[in-house]
């Protein structure tokens, strides 16, 4: 669990202590110690020590997804910091970042804007006040306030600018030019990605990198827009690895049904090779036939004959048998598939099932038992009996187990935001040191819900492929709605492999992908090479 530390500070040696076991992992021992430290500050009016306490309380209640509970504490500490402005700002901002979180937008840009009015009476803090402005900025763009989301978003640059955050004011100007994109201000727009180009230059930092990328993208789609073509493919050319660019991406899945037919038309040149080659043959046998009939006599000519009708007639059997053979074997194979995906559905209905029964019913009932306990413990007087700890660790152990099941089962981000959010959420989840893996989605919105978990898992085995066999340092997701069907292309730069030698394993992991994507009537083209695999998916949306 990782928290801003530049914006939650305590000297308290304990809280610090506490700080530790959370960065850790070691959740269910710190929020126990927590607890206790918050209710013996308590006791004894530490007054200071209580607001710092809850203070990280709420802040873990937030990391764990629990934005309810966390602004609930943080309305508890309000009236307690009602004269220290420095902590109102911070709470204020945690509160619109819990709204924000659940998609309350309104309840989000109001508790920003009271963090902002208490900026004349907070000595600087830019780290803070930068974080707010940004935040804001995208409420007023999601709101479709463009003038207010520009003033935000040069107020939130002008502080990293002072704070000397070059990659992080670099990132909020492409984000302010994206939005005089939006307006159509298109020379605006290219300065601001200009700007945030010349910020981070040519340095190698993953983050510098990050930025140029998306600064060469944006530089291009300005210059398009400008019908200054020549230096728009000039800054796509550079976006794009491995010598990629967008002109092949929008034209690969016609590229993909040319090489598909450029196939079927060399397979039936390569058949009809081999008939003439078997008609030769015939030939050659009957050539043959007619000499042993001029040489041997009449008798042993007509058995020579009888022999030869009686090959003929069997391989006749043995060919319908052979074709009848292929028949069963390709309705085995489609029974076989639809078996697949029944199971899969199946599984996707139980998996949301039990998600639900652990999330709605299991772990409410295990937070009334720690309710319980807690309150019990303010009863009793004299020596705790050290079951009521333990027991209280136990449940504690078990929510987070219960929690990270659920999540596991169906991924919260994906059934909160969607589609677009889960992939972006899945590849910073999924990359390391070794691979960077980005997502970059368009024109995507909400999908009908079981067609986005569908679509999703599609995707999940497709990124583990990648992370288990590419050997790959680098992969891009992307995903774009087109008329009508949901357009999905995965590549990585890593080593490729033979599609001849894994259509024959017929992996399990393949296996239901493409068996997803029949059911769903849509079309898959792999396309592997030395420099990298690239996988180009259509399916028709489920609205």
């Amino acid at each position: 669990m990782r928290f801003e530390s530049k914006l939650y500070n305590s000297d308290n040696e304990d809280l610090q202590l506490i700080l530790e076991l959370l960065e850790k992992g070691k959740t269910a021992e710190a929020m126990e110690k927590l607890y206790s430290l918050i209710e013996e500050a308590e006791r004894l009016d530490n007054n200071k020590l209580v607001i710092e306490g809850k203070l990280l309380l709420a802040d873990v209640y937030r990391e764990n997804g629990d934005y309810q509970k966390s602004n609930e504490i943080f309305y508890e500490i309000i009236p307690s910091i009602s004269t220290n402005f420095a902590k109102l700002q911070y709470v204020f901002f945690k509160k619109g970042g819990n709204f924000q979180l659940e998609n309350q937008i309104d309840s989000a840009k109001v508790n920003y804007e009271k963090a902002i009015s208490f900026n004349d009476n907070v000595e600087k803090n830019e780290d803070l006040k930068a974080k707010i402005y940004a935040n804001l900025s995208g409420i007023y763009y999601l709101k479709a306030d463009y003038e207010n989301a520009i003033e935000n978003f040069k107020i939130a640059a002008e502080y990293q600018k002072v704070l000397g955050n070059k990659e992080i004011e670099a990132g909020i100007l492409n984000n302010l030019g994206g939005v005089y994109y939006m307006q159509e201000k298109y020379n605006d727009a290219l300065n601001s990605f200009q700007q945030a180009f010349e910020l981070v230059g040519y340095g190698q930092s993953d983050l510098e990198k990050q930025t140029r990328n998306s600064s060469y993208i944006n530089i291009a789609y300005a210059y398009s827009a400008l019908d200054n073509f020549e230096k728009a493919f000039e800054y796509q050319d550079k976006f794009f690895s491995l010598n990629d660019s967008l002109s092949q991406e929008l034209k690969y899945k016609e590229i993909a049904e040319i090489e598909s037919k450029y196939n079927v038309a060399t397979k039936e040149k390569e058949a009809e090779i081999e008939k003439t080659k078997r008609l030769k043959a015939e030939y050659l046998s009957y050539g043959l036939g007619l000499a042993i009939l001029l040489l041997l006599s009449g008798i042993y000519s007509l058995y020579k004959v009888y022999k030869l009708n009686k090959k003929n007639y069997k391989l006749q059997i043995n060919q319908k048998q052979l074709i009848h053979k292929s028949k069963i074997e390709k309705l085995k194979s489609d029974s076989q598939s639809k078996i697949l995906v029944a199971t899969l559905d199946g599984g996707l209905e139980e998996r949301k099932k039990i998600a639900s029964v652990l999330h709605d019913n299991v772990s409410a009932l295990l937070s009334a038992a720690n309710l319980h306990l807690y309150a019990s413990k303010k009863q009793l007087i004299g020596n705790m009996p050290i079951e009521i700890d333990k027991t209280q660790k136990i449940i504690l152990e078990a929510s987070e187990k219960i929690r990270d099941l659920s999540h596991k089962l169906i991924s919260s981000v994906l059934l909160k935001f969607g589609l677009s959010m889960a992939v972006q959420d899945l590849c910073e989840k999924s990359s390391n040191s070794t691979i960077q893996l980005k997502s970059d989605s368009k024109n995507i919105g909400r999908f009908e819900q079981n067609f986005e978990i569908k679509m999703f898992n599609i995707i999940n085995e497709l990124v583990n492929n990648i992370l288990k066999h590419s050997s790959a340092d680098n992969g891009v997701i992307k995903l774009e709605q087109l008329n009508g069907q949901l357009q999905v292309v995965v590549f990585d730069n890593g080593k490729g492999f033979d599609i001849n030698k894994i259509e024959e394993k017929s992996g399990i992991g393949l296996s239901q992908v493409d068996a997803r994507i029949n059911a769903l009537n849509g079309l898959i083209n792999i396309n592997p090479t030395d420099a990298g695999t690239r996988i180009f998916i259509s399916v028709p949306i489920v609205y």
